[in-house]
């Protein structure tokens, strides 16, 4: 019998095999989606120049220092920005990345962590699922046992084309300290690069404070002060801890002394704070302006030289607390100390207010990154922190300047009360005695004769008793001011004493020098002094005598006695007048 075709059998065929083929391609990409969904999500590699690993990059923590086959399969947690500071702990923290490489080249890479002073970092890398090559590295040995020559814990690999690497990371420490997750993976060539720009930058820092040291090195021999050789200690102390910071003391000073360079830091940090206890007691005068203070550092520095002791008889959890606690002092204590002498008159703390603020912010955001989970950043606010160190060093040194300046201004000030007269602003006997020298040197060079003038005013004590003291301190001013108009900036106008001024300058000849002598007579006459109301009429009476010229070269000892003996003989005859000396015959 012959089998027949259904009705529109022919027709459906096509359809049919479009929904089979169709079926199977769903099944194929069910199937291959299920496949990734087992696999971990990954970095692509193909391209990376620089990144830190986060997100798919993820992480775990552990009570104990666990091996590999111990975290494989269990629950990582996303590696994220809120997740990078762990504060200070001494647990073990295991990362776990795949790095994809698409492209046709192998792709060779380097990750390191981001701070110098992590004890442990163990690498497990395992290529397209094969068996772990494993990577330790330690800073508890010597640095050149490190697989690279790099300040921070590093190692390089090869990812090959079209394939993946899975790395495990286990970070700890041997004893607590600040953890941070913040891994950086390079590009190899974008590493290299990378090391460079990083010479040069902290090249240039230490250069500079190199520099700075020199200088107050230098001003502390010239100016035999201790100040600036406590400035120069600070700035060697403070470069050397950033130097262990950094890990270049390690890498080039003491590369065979692991020791140094894990339980040196907390003393650098207790060193860092006694020495800068002690230049700011120099700097700011605390024994004298805020001894209480001056007190409390003082002894705050004895607990710091007690702290170092009990660290190298092998104490650690304590003296890293106390080491942290005073990086918190002059956050705390210094700015707000500068400001206070600031007010009370020392003009210079304004710069040393200033340089303490700026690094004890980068300060106050180091120490929360250390000891919290709040800042998202890791511990990259050490280099801001080290930047605010440079800026600070540099402020400091503007402080001195300025110090040293308004010292300058100071000691002017001493001069000039020593040498001038409170009441008419005029010098005194002590300035007439330093412009004589100075005439006598110019006078000896360019021959120009010089004169002198002993100037008192007439019955000057019926003035006061008619008028007050007030009154004649008023007519005494008037005379000062008079004869500052007639002195040039070269001359010397003082008052000896009561009543009695001098003025020792230079004339062409003993006719202008009688000239001049004559205009201020006449002026002080003419012009009534006015006080209260009252025109007070007054006369002065003056001796005029050569001191240098071609015929007499006098002392001002000898001067000084002539013009008296002029000025005497004139008061005795007339008064209201000039009298010049006559030599007897």
């Amino acid at each position: 019998m012959q089998r027949r075709t259904p009705p529109g059998w022919k027709n459906a065929c096509p359809s049919f095999k479009v929904a089979k083929w169709s079926l199977a391609i769903l099944l194929l990409w069910l199937s291959s989606a299920l496949v990734k969904a087992g696999e971990p999500d990954s970095i692509e590699i193909g391209t990376l120049q620089h990144q830190l690993l986060r997100a798919p990059a993820s992480y775990l923590v552990t009570d104990t220092r666990s091996s590999l086959t111990e975290v494989i399969g269990r629950d990582f947690q996303p590696l994220t920005d809120g997740s990078v500071n762990q504060g200070i702990s001494s647990r073990t923290y295991w990362i776990h990345v795949r790095l994809q490489n698409s492209s046709h080249q192998d792709r060779r890479w380097v990750m390191h962590h981001e701070t110098a002073y992590l004890d442990n970092m163990t690498a497990y890398v395992m290529d397209d699922g094969k068996s772990p090559h494993t990577i330790a590295m330690t800073d508890r040995g010597p640095f050149d046992a490190r697989p690279l020559d790099y300040r921070k814990l590093a190692f390089a690999h090869t990812t090959p084309a079209g394939g993946w690497s899975d790395v495990y990371l286990r970070l700890d420490y041997d004893k607590a300290d600040s953890v941070s997750l913040n891994v950086h993976l390079w590009e190899r060539q974008a590493f290299v690069q990378r090391l460079h720009e990083e010479y040069l930058l902290f090249g240039s820092y230490f250069g500079m404070i190199l520099a700075l040291c020199l200088i107050a090195l230098l001003f502390a021999l010239v100016m035999r002060e201790s100040t600036y050789l406590y400035y120069a200690l600070f700035l060697i102390i403070s470069g050397a801890m950033w130097a262990q910071i950094n890990g270049f003391a390690y890498q080039y000073l003491f590369p065979h002394l692991p020791y140094w360079h894990n339980e040196g830091c907390h003393i650098g940090y207790l060193l860092f704070v006694i020495v800068t206890f002690q230049f700011t007691r120099r700097f700011l005068h605390t024994s004298e302006y805020f001894p209480r203070i001056d007190r409390l550092m003082y002894g705050l520095q004895a607990i710091m030289i007690l702290a170092i002791g009990l660290r190298l008889l092998g104490d650690y959890d304590v003296v890293l607390h106390i080491a942290y606690g005073s990086l918190t002092l002059p956050l705390l204590l210094l700015p707000a100390l500068g400001w206070f002498a600031y007010r009370k008159g020392l003009v210079y703390a304004r710069w040393f207010a200033i340089a303490w603020s700026i690094y004890s912010l980068g300060l106050v955001i180091s120490l929360i990154s250390a000891y919290t989970k709040l800042l998202p950043w890791g511990m990259d606010a050490l280099i801001y922190t080290q930047i605010g160190s440079l800026l600070e060093s540099l402020f400091l040194l503007v402080a001195l300047g300025e110090r040293l300046r308004s010292r300058e201004e100071d000691r002017r000030q001493a001069l000039r009360l020593a040498n001038y007269d409170p009441l008419t602003q005029l010098g005194n006997r002590r300035l007439l005695v330093q412009q004589y020298e100075l005439m006598a040197q110019r006078f000896e060079s360019h021959g120009l004769p010089v004169f002198l003038l002993m100037i008192d005013l007439d019955h000057f004590k019926a003035l006061n008793d008619t008028y007050g003291h007030l009154a004649g301190d008023h007519i005494l001013q008037r005379l000062a001011d008079l004869l500052r108009q007639h002195c040039q900036d070269s001359d010397a106008c003082v008052r000896l004493g009561g009543e009695e001024f001098a003025m020792l300058f230079q004339a062409r000849d003993q006719q202008a020098a009688l000239d001049i002598a004559e205009r201020i007579r006449q002026a002080f006459c003419r012009i009534p002094t006015v006080y209260r109301d009252q025109r007070i009429v007054h006369t002065l009476s003056i001796g005029l005598t050569p001191v240098l010229t071609a015929e007499h070269q006098l002392s001002l000892q000898e001067a000084m006695v002539q013009a008296d003996e002029a000025l005497y003989q004139g008061k005795v005859s007339s008064r209201n007048c000039t009298t010049v000396y006559q030599t007897a015959t």
